[in-house]
């Protein structure tokens, strides 16, 4: 009987390779809203420090200098956050993108694991036939 041959490889390669470049795109993703979040974190730190300081200030110098540098701080906040907002989305269809290649390579997989099996069990239906015919002609030789 010939060898296995499933039609559909070249198709299962690209999907594996789809999939595998999705994930890698995933990661950096989610690497990138990491560090987002940690750029937030400490825009936080550095807004509630400057808070402080301002409400520690005893002169007038001191207190403008000290709600200027708030009013910087709550502005690179607000613009920290919204770039880790951006970078959730795009992470979230990055996703989204991936789990949909990861369910068309498996649909590929299942087709060809079917297809598999199929294989073996007619390899095996012929093997046992020609098991059988070796059988019979043997016992034809001795009768």
């Amino acid at each position: 009987m010939k060898r296995f041959r499933f039609p559909l490889d070249g198709l299962l390669r690209l999907r594996r390779l789809r999939e595998q470049n999705s994930r890698r795109e995933l990661a950096e993703a989610l690497r990138a809203l990491r560090d987002a979040e940690t750029t937030c974190q400490a825009a936080r730190t550095l807004v509630r420090e400057a808070e402080h300081r301002l409400v520690e200030g005893r002169h007038a110098c001191e207190l403008r200098a000290w709600a200027e540098a708030l009013e910087r701080r709550r502005q690179q906040l607000a613009d920290a956050e919204r770039l880790r907002e951006e970078v959730a989305r795009r992470t979230e269809a990055l996703w989204a993108r991936f789990l949909q290649l990861r369910r068309d390579r498996k649909a590929v997989e299942q087709v060809r694991q079917r297809r598999w099996r199929l294989y073996q069990r007619e390899l095996g239906r012929r093997e046992q036939a020609q098991a059988d015919e070796f059988a019979l002609i043997r016992r034809g030789r001795k009768g």
